[in-house]
């Protein structure tokens, strides 16, 4: 209990800068329960005074005055309804925002144990839920809960029998509507997980449909739709039974307690204990009350879940460090372009160990390939360098300094990393090559365009540089996604490239013609590459052999194959993996 009293506590800290919207909303939704209180009231008086006694003026005055508060309680429900609503999305807008930016200030150690489709429900349905419960959910409790306080307390002013009958039956319909809010909603999750998991299928074998029909794998894909179908239809047709059994139960208790409302009164009636317009005040409470009874047990049931959601927003801001960078991180004015890293250990989430006690200087402008078999922990040295992952022991050093001390906007100009399947956004090649510097002019993004030779071939396109490319550049070959990569690394004229396996997704004249072309690329620049293709080595001053974690090999290409080791093994064999 103390735990989702802080969670409510902390949500609505996030209602502060909308504060004064939220209650005065709160207060027109009491002056809106208030006046569907006070109507039944009306009635009764235009009955007994007017309608029984035959002055049928008193009667249009009195229903007048049921217009007038028909119109007031309209104007309370919209004003009401816009503020709490205006401020509830103000504060999941700033709550979005939060989860959002503590998404982009995590680590890479984080999205590694973390499925991004969770993130991604996160930040749309959690919020969503949240919504609905600061500006629905709230408004119908607080306009229920005082709505039933003013009818009960006009109904005990009238007839204390009645309204122990309306008591019953207001617990017992809390009690029904708690009940079915209960039992239904976890099915409606399970409904909501299923639709994502068919939309999954449904996504994944309409982008691989290539796939599909060149394997002939159509019926193995219809069988997997039609089990996840199979399993969406039986959630839906559980929550309908549960549905007919407790959905309509609060209608039947309703009309059985009218029915003895309807037996008591009239006995009263006749008794003169009662009138006629305190009967049918009586019954139109019961009426006027049936769907606020309803909304409450959902209320009541949906409040955990709403809190429960906040929960798992607040568990990813709470986990993200605070700042990207320390308090004492510095610029590098001038790099030069040189790496070192000193006894460097670093060990994955899964506890596997990829580089132990790591020695090695690279020195500026020079070209270094690092080659060796799968797992050896090649590529994560280039996502150390770019402080992707953070040493658990050692350092890494750019020009003499701790990557850890430089400012990542600084690290991010100096270093640019293309990895081996470079992510093209679904935006026009000009944004995916500014991506890094939306602010670049049309000169400095051909300029970099034309140095990765990538430029005549956007050229060529209708809308050139405006041209837009698809999802992960679906409309492009795998050559021209790695150079439009290069063109966005090279927009900010980095000292250090990394390239993680530049060639390995590209056929051999594609990754023939990238490798001539990378000479001039890397001219002037420190270039670290990722690789087991042997035609690599003619780009580069130095081979580095690792194998699991180490360096065991380090010199000239030229060297080390006269050496006799495994680099001179690998170039008997045509590669690691005979290539």
């Amino acid at each position: 209990m103390g735990s989702s009293l802080k969670q409510l506590l902390r949500l609505l800290s996030y209602l502060r800068e909308h504060k004064l919207h939220f209650v005065i909303g709160l207060v027109l939704v009491l002056f809106m329960s208030y006046t569907n209180g006070i109507i039944p009231v009306l009635i009764r008086e235009a009955i007994d005074k007017g309608v029984t006694t035959g002055e049928y003026r008193v009667a249009i005055r009195y229903a007048l005055l049921v217009l007038l508060v028909a119109i007031l309680n309209g104007a309370f429900s919209f004003s009401g309804r816009y503020l709490l609503v205006k401020a509830a999305q103000h504060a999941v807008y700033h709550l979005r925002m939060d989860a959002f930016r503590a998404i982009q200030r995590h680590r890479m150690e984080f999205f590694d144990k973390t499925y991004s489709g969770q993130l991604i429900s996160r930040i749309t349905n959690d919020t969503e839920r949240i919504t609905r419960f600061l500006s629905f959910r709230v408004r119908m409790f607080v306009y229920s809960v005082f709505l039933i306080i003013v009818s009960l307390y006009y109904m005990v002013r009238m007839n204390r029998t009645l309204t122990g009958v309306a008591l019953l039956t207001i617990a017992l319909v809390v009690a029904l509507n708690t009940t079915y809010a209960k039992k239904v909603r976890p099915i409606y999750d399970e409904v909501r997980h299923q639709t994502g998991v068919i939309a999954s299928v449904s996504t994944g074998s309409i982008a691989g449909v290539k796939t599909i029909k060149a394997l002939s794998a159509e019926e193995e894909i219809q069988e997997k739709f039609q089990k996840e179908n199979e399993k969406l239809y039986e959630l839906n047709v559980k929550a309908t039974k549960i549905t007919a059994l407790y959905g309509n139960a609060p209608f039947l208790v309703m009309g059985m307690a009218m029915s003895v409302m309807l037996y008591y009164g009239g006995k009263a009636i006749m008794s003169q204990n009662l009138t006629v317009g305190e009967l049918t005040a009586f019954l139109t409470y019961m009426l006027t009350m049936t769907w606020p009874l309803r909304a409450l047990g959902f209320t009541i049931g949906d409040i955990q879940r709403s809190l429960a959601a906040a929960s798992r927003l607040f568990e990813v801001i709470d986990s993200a460090p605070e700042h990207i960078d320390p308090p004492d991180a510095v610029e590098l004015t001038k790099p030069r372009g040189e790496i070192e890293f000193r006894d460097v250990y670093l060990t994955y989430h899964t506890g596997k160990t990829v580089l132990k006690g790591l020695n090695l200087k690279i020195q500026p402008g020079e070209k270094v390939l690092v080659t060796g078999p799968p797992g050896s922990g090649k590529s994560t040295l280039m996502k150390l360098i770019a402080r992707f992952y953070e040493p658990e022991k050692g350092e890494v050093l750019i020009d003499g300094v701790d990557v850890r001390k430089i400012k990542t906007s600084c690290l991010r100009k100096i270093v640019a990393y293309v990895p081996q399947e470079p992510f093209i956004f679904n935006r026009s090649i000009r944004e995916n090559i500014a991506l890094a510097k939306p602010d670049a002019s049309l000169e400095e993004i051909i300029r970099a365009a034309k140095i990765a030779k990538i430029h005549d071939f956007i050229s060529s396109l209708p809308d050139g540089y405006d041209t837009v490319v698809g999802e992960k550049g679906v409309t492009l070959s795998g050559g021209q996604r790695q150079r439009i990569a290069l063109a966005r690394a090279l927009l900010l004229e980095p000292k250090i490239i990394l390239l993680d396996d530049p060639v390995s997704n590209l056929d051999a004249k594609t990754a023939e013609s990238l490798i001539e072309d990378l000479k001039d690329i890397l001219q002037g620049k420190t270039a670290l590459i990722v690789s087991q293709r042997l035609s690599m080595t003619r780009l580069v001053d130095r081979v580095i052999v690792m194998v699991d974690g180490r360096v065991v090999e380090d010199g000239k290409p030229e060297e080390l194959a006269e050496k006799g080791g495994l680099f001179s093994e690998m170039l008997g064999r045509g590669g690691w993996n005979g290539q």
